[in-house]
């Protein structure tokens, strides 16, 4: 006797939602279940009621589409969904008494759920999304933007004019130094520390946030296809610096704001420092370093779990310990390049200084108010 296996029921098309297995159409637009109810349920009060913890910049797919409300109604509306298609529910009709009596009887208590889809929240705190939120805008790339775009718009014309394309990287690199020491000024962690330990810790921050922030500006604006510049910056730094780039940007991940979380974490990376300093003043308070980097970690982590799920989570904080790897790697070979440098002690002296007019600012202030 033959036994019948039941296949799996394969599906035609994609929920334009969230990418899940679709097979028909609701209110619209093709989608899965799951997501026709959820607009169903929420397309007439959801827009007022959800609001995005990230400024509603959430990529919704199937294994995160739960988590944010607000992004993935705007998905829906986006996609086409509209409530207009929506049909009337229909008339019930009261059952009999002796059978609602049976009913009552029989039903299990309710759990108090009270919509869990509605009140599912992040893995992050409310301070964690501050923090993060802080991250993210502490380290203001749009100020560089420009300086890349015009060596990208000039790349044709100037590329055999090293003259003109060499002061084109002049300018961007100057911004990518100023950018690096405002992301420094702007950091609260840093601010916060003793004037011994920051000033410990200034010196190796400047040179990790430089040398990340290079690279992961170089990526973002696809700077690394255009030879004219790969051939510009190896003039000036060296060829085996700009191999030590092109082999590191394989690790950069093309989240913009995972890649700026991996820059605060790699600004703090100091244990070097901590263990085997060369520095003859240590630093005073080695575990408030810990537990900034710490912090720091954790937002990351929870970030990712919250964006993409627990298994491309793993592998793309692995991917970030080798970015992180390969800048050690440039920082390390960096510190050779008189060019660089200079350019850095500049950077520094300026950081500190400024540092130290808030501080005075600062205490100037207390002592009116005591």
């Amino acid at each position: 006797m033959s036994v019948k296996t039941k296949k799996s029921k394969i599906f035609p098309h994609e929920c334009e939602i969230c990418g899940a297995p679709a097979e028909y159409s609701f209110f619209g637009v093709i989608s899965c279940y799951p997501c026709k109810m959820f607009f169903k349920r929420n397309a007439n009060v959801g827009q007022a009621a959800f609001i995005c913890n990230f400024d509603g910049q959430c990529k919704i797919n199937r294994y995160n589409r739960h988590i944010c409300p607000a992004c993935r109604l705007a998905t829906c509306f986006k996609c086409g969904m509209s409530t207009g298609k929506f049909r009337e529910s229909r008339k019930i009709k009261p059952k009999r008494n002796i059978l609602v009596k049976v009913q009552v009887q029989n039903q299990p208590e309710k759990l108090p759920t009270l919509n869990l889809l509605q009140s599912d929240q992040s893995l992050l705190t409310t301070n964690q999304w501050t923090l993060l939120t802080n991250l993210f805008h502490c380290y203001k790339e749009s100020r560089i933007l420009p300086f890349s775009q015009r060596l990208i718009d000039i790349y044709d014309a100037s590329q055999s004019n090293y003259v003109i394309y060499k002061e084109l990287v002049e300018e961007f690199l100057v911004s990518l130094y100023e950018t690096a020491g405002t992301y420094l000024r702007s950091n609260d962690d840093l601010r916060k520390l003793s004037s011994d330990d920051r000033s410990i810790i200034l010196r190796k921050a400047a040179d990790n946030v430089c040398c990340m922030s290079g690279t992961f500006i170089m990526q973002y604006s696809y700077l690394y296809n255009l030879d004219a510049f790969l051939n510009t910056m190896s003039i000036k730094y060296g060829k085996r610096t700009m191999n030590i780039h092109v082999w590191a940007r394989k690790f950069i991940d093309p989240d913009i704001v995972l890649a700026k979380l991996s820059l605060s974490l790699f600004a703090f990376s100091e244990n070097t420092c901590c263990y085997y300093s060369n520095i003859s003043n240590d630093l005073t308070n080695p575990i408030n370093i810990l537990e900034i980097q710490n912090k720091y970690a954790e937002v990351t982590w929870k970030y990712l779990l919250y964006k993409y799920g627990h298994y491309d989570a793993v592998k793309r904080y692995l991917n970030i310990i080798l970015w992180l790897i390969s800048m050690s790697i440039l920082t390390f070979h960096a510190q050779t390049l008189k060019v660089h440098m200079n350019d850095l002690y500049s950077l520094i002296e300026q950081t500190e200084l400024t540092l130290i007019l808030d501080d005075v600012d600062q205490i100037i202030e207390t002592n009116q108010y005591d």
